[in-house]
């Protein structure tokens, strides 16, 4: 019984390297049906919706079948708790040694696969990290009896500890050094101080072999923002510019500490529904520890996928706004735009439901929005760059 629940557990997990197998193979198929990059990645990104079914539907199974065969033990509840987290990271290590192979043939990228396997681990593994420190915590499965209150302190101080420790945790994972070319350090460092930026650190982070063309900023104390390199061989300076107003207008209208805040907001729904398995616990009713972590992780990410993704695209929106604001001209920053979906091989229209579970309005949209405001709200088109 025992040996045929371990090899049901691998035979479920294998089927993951079927689907991504089947799923790269399509994608390939429609590349050299259409010889489009845009529709073939637009079409792969689709249906990879499959395997990230697939991915919850077997790690609830293969969780239960393994946690039948352990003894009912504090130290392998950590286990039980940790075993979610475990099939995600290793999931996604597989599905990456499979669909490398999609992204080398459609995109044309020059990493090797290694590089591509490293990358996927320290994301995973940045993905997953507040919530391997708060389910111990919250479940007491450490050496230490804690009190609800001191448990959900704790809980609040690893949030904090976290959001606060993310822009060194991002450099490491995105493997950032500070800006190689001269010559673009000067002007970009020039236009911060010029908008009194001047503690903003500015790092490049190595995406030309990748050929992933975007920009990220974070910190809640001390701001970070980070350029891939296949961005900056390709913009101008004054499209360059344009992406960092937008960067700016993020830091300024205080959308870091907005979704810090939403991410801490997550603490009292985790809490609440724990609370509410423990009070079903108590009437009589079992709940087997698989599933309530399992339930509870569904729950939080989806939380924070759609009510993230939600307002993640309102506050696109306002640093878009806060470009124009800034005096950046509109067809600049169209064009700055254009060149990222260009550079991402991304489709500029897609369908309204796919554009709901983004984190950002689809480029369509964006200069859209950009090129009406412009007219209408801030007339950009007659501003020259803020000095």
């Amino acid at each position: 019984m025992i040996a045929a629940k371990i090899i049901l557990s691998i035979l479920i997990y294998l089927l993951n390297a079927v689907i991504a197998v089947v799923l790269g193979n399509s994608a390939i198929n429609k590349y050299k049906r259409t010889a489009s990059r845009e529709q073939a990645l637009y079409f792969f990104g689709q249906i990879r919706s499959i395997h990230y079914i697939y991915y919850i539907v077997s790690m609830v199974v293969i969780i239960m079948l393994l946690t039948s065969l352990l003894p009912k033990t504090k130290a392998n509840y950590a286990l039980i708790s940790s075993l979610p987290f475990a099939y995600l990271i290793l999931s996604t290590v597989l599905s990456q040694l499979i669909y490398h192979r999609v992204y080398r043939i459609v995109r044309d990228i020059g990493t090797s696969l290694r590089e591509e396997l490293e990358t996927a681990i320290k994301s995973s593994l940045m993905m997953y990290l507040p919530a391997l420190i708060i389910l111990p915590l919250r479940f007491q499965w450490i050496t230490i009896e804690l009190s609800g209150l001191w448990s959900s302190l704790l809980i609040l101080i690893a949030v904090a500890a976290y959001n606060l420790a993310y822009p060194y945790l991002l450099r490491f994972s995105l493997s950032a050094k500070p800006l190689q070319d001269e010559a673009k350090k000067a002007e970009i460092e020039r236009f911060l101080n010029s908008h009194s930026m001047k503690r903003v650190q500015v790092f490049e982070w190595p995406t030309t072999n990748n050929k992933v063309a975007n920009a990220i900023v974070c910190g809640l104390i001390y701001k970070r923002v980070f350029i891939g390199s296949y961005l900056l061989e390709n913009l101008s300076i004054s499209e360059m510019n344009s992406i960092l107003a937008h960067e700016i207008g993020h830091i300024r209208r205080f959308h870091l500490w907005i979704k810090a805040i939403l991410f801490v907001a997550a603490i009292p729904l985790f809490l609440g529904l724990t609370s509410m398995m423990d009070r079903v616990e108590g009437s009589g009713f079992h709940i087997p520890i698989p599933v309530g972590v399992v339930f509870i992780l569904a729950l939080i990410l989806g939380y924070l996928w759609f009510v993230g993704s939600y307002v993640s695209r309102k506050l696109e929106r306002d640093a878009d706004a806060y470009v124009l604001k800034m005096g950046i001209p509109a067809a600049v920053f169209v064009s700055a735009l254009t060149k990222l979906a260009e550079l991402n091989h991304s489709m500029l229209s897609i369908h309204k439901f796919i554009e709901k579970l983004q984190t950002h309005p689809s480029f369509e949209h964006r200069i859209q929005w950009i090129q009406h405001a412009a007219k209408h709200a801030y007339n950009a088109d007659k501003r020259t760059i803020s000095k």
